[in-house]
């Protein structure tokens, strides 16, 4: 009588509590808006500030609140229970409304999961631990398994906000004043206040506040935050610079391009925040493994009750295998990701590292991911004894100078390498179509393709056409130099393979991908040529950039997982089908890239981190699996012995479950491999090393022969 009675008040209390909690959110929310602290404000310029905190920081901030007050609440019903237990009957019915109140979410995400989505979750075996344990008079050992639910609760939630802390302290403090600079003066003036088009100053040891573009100066700046390179980048005029990025060694005027929240760091932080979410446990491979736990142990529970009685049924339904794992393996989840964002690989989401394992097939665009973005002049030929082919390149290079394709690229290194000082064109006669036309000093300078040539009517000579020939039976591309009408030489260039290229390939066959593929729209022949050379398995050759998502298609369809690798930009559709879509283009376009994940150096180097976190991921899920399931099996057959009952079965289970949640927290003690940050002091030796060689390199400039030509 007494446990029907307490199930009525249960029932009551869970019918309750969506009334109560109504209005006491009705009343919080009218206390927000009396308080009035987060209005917006109206700045100077008429324009709408944001407030401090956004709303959906205060949201969060409100329900960890909600949280914490809540495990206070369910601590004291625990000890009401208890009591009412051993030895004041008079507390029963309070004992057993509060616990009803305290369950209603447990029992609500349970009738869903069995009446909505159809499907058998863990929630339902704890509501069922719950109701029974009531109904045997088990009110303290009730009111335990909700206590420790929330408990699990508020710790995942607390490392969620560690995780997303120590994601977003990888930038570090942000600034809060700059210099601005102010008809030749420098301001103090507050980062919030800064806007497009301002210029700033930024020395030595300074954070750079904004994402912006140099426009005098230089220096050495640690990027380490955005990209995980170890070493300082050589940043100068003309080159892009970011927001948390530090200083080392120079001074450097930049113009503000981007602020606040637009910023690339400010991005990149959105991006973690959100893979590392609070709901990524309901995609997790611990919710996952939880749910499929639910009917063995139900199974074993009846067994236990037809053997040993209802003892052993409350201890066995009691020792799941899959609360401990439920709440173990986000917390390594998010870990993992945020060793991996502080080795400068940014996954955009978090089921990636469980994917990873069933990736069979690696599909590598060519162009900017196997081989430089940049290709380099491989050879000058001469169609005769008037030009050399040193001026050949002074010509081309001083025609290229204006564009930043890969092909001017090519070509203007290579003249800085030759220590080739450009010459100056006439701006009135520059004209650009499928060729360059323009005039340097007294000559007419044509450059572009053999098919531009005919185009002009301009006779190619033997000699270059042979030369032609052979750069495309080895695959190579070339343009031609035409001086006042004449083909005076060309000039061929060919992709670079990376540095790393091989290297990467051999490891990824190592972490056991079966099929590495190429896909390139190039010809034949050097598209045949890089996969032979880097002992790739499959290569397509001619497709253009919206055709490559057909090819993935096409690997699928084989009924292989497929890894896309490729810019982030030609690649997107090709990326989006692809099961994990791996961009090297980097920082410059993480607001538009498709991707999944981001290695924001630009480089292959990243892909044997990435496949160490997703590895280091499953050996601590694992882990904590059997830091769950031993204990638990232990239980179970001591509770079909008669050795365990429900107290021994509640403090085993929950202590080791509590265990398995501190194993998943390990990856955060992990330190990074990268070397060390190299001191402000070796820095500046760097970049005075830095001036010195360029002073070493002020070239003999072949004056004497350029000037005589020009």
């Amino acid at each position: 009588m007494i446990q029907l009675g307490g199930m009525i008040l249960v029932m009551a209390g869970v019918t309750a509590a969506p009334y109560v909690k109504k209005a006491l959110n009705k009343i919080q929310t009218s206390g927000s808006k009396n308080a009035g602290d987060n209005k917006p404000v109206k700045a100077a310029d008429g324009q709408m500030l944001e407030s401090t905190e956004s709303h959906s920081e205060l949201a969060v901030a409100a329900e960890q609140e909600r949280s914490k007050f809540r495990f206070i609440l369910t601590t004291g019903t625990m000890g009401l229970a208890v009591m009412a237990q051993t030895g004041f009957p008079w507390l029963i019915p309070v004992s057993y409304l509060l616990i009803g109140y305290f369950s209603a979410d447990i029992f609500k995400e349970a009738a869903n999961a069995l009446f909505k989505d159809k499907k058998i979750k863990v929630d339902i075996l704890d509501t069922i631990v719950i109701l029974l344990t009531l109904m045997f008079g088990q009110i303290g050992a009730a009111a335990f398994m909700v206590w420790i639910l929330d408990l699990a609760d508020m710790l995942l939630q607390k490392t969620t906000k560690k995780s997303q802390k120590y994601l977003t302290d990888i930038f570090g403090e942000q600034p809060r004043y700059a210099w601005l600079l102010i008809d030749g003066s420098e301001v103090h003036t507050e980062v919030k206040d800064l806007k497009k088009g301002d210029v700033i100053v930024v020395g030595t040891g300074e954070s750079i506040p904004v994402d912006g573009v140099i426009i005098d100066g230089g220096a050495m700046i640690d990027q380490q935050s955005l990209t995980g390179e170890s070493t300082p980048a050589d940043k100068q005029e003309n080159d892009h610079v970011f927001a948390s990025t530090v200083i080392v060694a120079g001074k450097v005027t930049v113009k503000v391009e981007e602020t606040g929240k637009n910023t690339l760091a400010s991005q990149v932080i959105s991006i973690i925040n959100e893979a590392s979410g609070y709901d990524v446990r309901l995609q997790s491979v611990g919710e996952k493994m939880a749910d499929k736990m639910v009917i063995p142990t139900l199974g074993l529970g009846a067994m236990g009750y037809a053997t040993a009685g209802s003892g052993a049924l409350l201890a066995i339904i009691n020792a799941d295998y899959g609360t401990g794992i439920r709440v173990a393996a986000p917390i390594a989840l998010l870990a993992s990701l945020g060793n991996a964002a502080k080795n400068g690989i940014l996954i955009k989401h978090s089921e990636v590292v469980e994917k990873l394992k069933d990736i069979d097939v690696v599909l590598f665009d060519k162009t900017g991911t196997l081989t430089r973005e940049v290709p380099t002049v491989s050879r000058i030929v001469t169609a005769d004894d008037t030009y050399n082919e040193d001026e050949i390149l002074f010509y081309t290079a001083t025609a290229e100078q204006k564009f930043d394709h890969p092909i001017a690229a090519a070509i203007l290194q290579k003249a800085q390498d030759q220590n080739i000082e450009l010459g100056k064109y006439d701006d009135s006669e520059y004209d650009v179509g499928l060729g360059i036309n323009v005039k340097i000093g007294e000559h007419w300078i044509k450059v572009g393709s053999g098919r531009y040539m005919e185009r002009e009517g301009i006779e190619i000579p033997s000699v270059i056409n042979s030369a032609l020939d052979e750069a495309g039976e080895r695959g190579l591309s070339a343009i031609l130099t035409a001086i006042n009408n004449k083909v005076a030489g060309m000039i061929e260039l060919k992709s670079t393979i990376r540095d790393e290229a091989a290297d990467v390939i051999a490891d990824l066959r190592a972490n056991g991908i079966k099929e590495i593929v190429l896909i390139s729209g190039d010809h034949e022949a050097p598209t045949k040529e890089l996969s032979r050379q880097l002992n790739i398995d499959r290569y397509f050759a001619g497709v253009l950039p919206n055709e490559k998502a057909d090819y993935v298609k096409l690997l699928q369809d084989e009924g292989k997982k497929v890894m896309m690798v490729g810019d982030g930009i030609n690649d997107s559709a090709a990326l989006s089908h692809a099961e994990i879509g791996v961009s090297l283009k980097g920082a410059s376009t993480i607001a538009v890239d498709v991707a999944d994940v981001i290695f924001m150096d630009g480089t292959l180097t990243k892909f044997h981190y990435l496949f160490e976190v997703a590895e280091t991921l499953q050996k601590n899920v694992k882990r904590s699996f059997l830091l769950v399931a031993i204990p638990n099996t232990v239980c179970i057959a001591g509770a079909f012995m008669g050795i365990f009952g429900l107290k021994a079965s509640l403090v085993l289970n929950n202590g080791f479950n509590l265990i398995a949640a501190a194993n998943g927290m390990l990856p955060y003690t992990e330190t990074s491999e990268r070397p060390e940050q190299k001191s402000e002091e070796s820095n500046e030796d760097i970049v005075a090393s830095d001036k010195a060689s360029k002073k070493k390199k002020e070239k003999k400039k072949k004056k004497d022969a350029l000037q005589e030509v020009a």
